[in-house]
């Protein structure tokens, strides 16, 4: 969720319940002679207010979840967890008087503060991601379509390859049969058909040499698996200027009328490439949530058990 001037009133809404919450700790912690505690009657109110907010919080992956629990925007709910969340932190703080506490206490405490710095984390990263995704990736795709779109990428390009270079174009074979294949090329303008002449193939270097095949190989050997939806940043045309490189080489040794497919084949791989950065950002955009939700249920088993502590003794 993006902070904006939607926000103010929640935040100065949090503020001066914080001030208000201090405020009343100070007077609690000056007029009780034994100090602050957890086990009191003001203490077990800031706790109470505290764990309130931590509920609330955490209905928030209820709300997606159970259809009859549609109250409100789910804009109100997101703004909710964030502030009301953040409430939390100082009322926890005056529960346990500023201090750590036994060792239940203490991973308790602990656990709340990774929570919480994790979810700060996980805002910082939705302000500040989002605008890097706008300004450095043009050709953006729906998150849950990212592998549609690739297919369609490497389609569409391979159907342009397959148009130019026509009965060149050959199926991912072995070198030794794309060598055959370009012999083949070489000797049909001859009108000959070795085959049926019943005499070896003799070619020179030069000869064999075929524009449309090369175009072909340099698609099926290193374009087509980068353009492919499982592609990563570990192959070669992922290096923009390694990639640029290898187009230019490519470009230099085939014939001119077939330097604009190359040009479309480039801006094909420029795509892939923006999707593929894409896909880096979306993993860190909600990466965050692997750690924070686990210690959400793991900060929710050790505040009952703190609880059933509490009430027990």
């Amino acid at each position: 969720m993006i902070v904006d001037r939607s926000h103010v009133p929640w935040a100065l809404t949090t503020t001066c319940l914080t001030l208000v919450a201090f405020i009343l700790y100070w007077i609690y912690a000056r007029t009780e002679p034994n100090g602050a505690s957890g086990g009191s009657w003001q203490g077990m109110l800031f706790g109470v207010a505290g764990t309130g907010c931590m509920v609330y919080a955490g209905l928030l992956a209820w709300r997606k979840k159970i259809p009859k629990w549609q109250v409100g925007s789910a804009q109100t709910w997101l703004r909710g967890h964030i502030w009301i969340s953040l409430l939390s932190v100082p009322l926890i703080l005056c529960h346990g008087g500023f201090r750590l506490g036994g060792a239940l206490e203490s991973c308790l405490m602990l656990t709340f503060a990774a929570v919480i710095l994790s979810g700060i984390y996980g805002l910082a990263v939705q302000q500040i991601l989002p605008r890097v995704m706008a300004s450095n990736i043009p050709a953006q795709a729906i998150a849950p379509q990212l592998e549609v779109a690739c297919e369609r990428l490497r389609r569409s390009t391979e159907l342009a390859v397959q148009k130019v270079c026509e009965s060149a174009f050959l199926e991912p074979f072995s070198s030794l049969s794309r060598s055959q294949g370009a012999s083949e090329l070489a000797v049909t303008t001859s009108g000959i058909n070795p085959s049926k002449q019943g005499m070896p193939v003799k070619t020179s270097q030069h000869e064999s040499f075929s524009p449309k095949l090369e175009l072909s190989t340099f698609y099926w050997d290193q374009l087509n698996s980068f353009l492919s939806s499982d592609a990563n940043r570990s192959h070669d045309l992922a290096n923009p200027t390694l990639a640029t490189a290898r187009f230019a080489r490519l470009r230099d040794s085939v014939t001119e009328d077939l330097r604009p497919v190359i040009d479309e084949m480039e801006s094909a791989c420029d795509e892939r490439r923006q999707l593929l950065f894409q896909s880096r950002i979306h993993g860190w955009l909600h990466g965050w949530l692997h750690l924070h939700v686990p210690l959400c249920l793991t900060l929710l088993v050790l505040g009952l058990l703190h609880i059933m502590t509490a009430i027990y003794y």
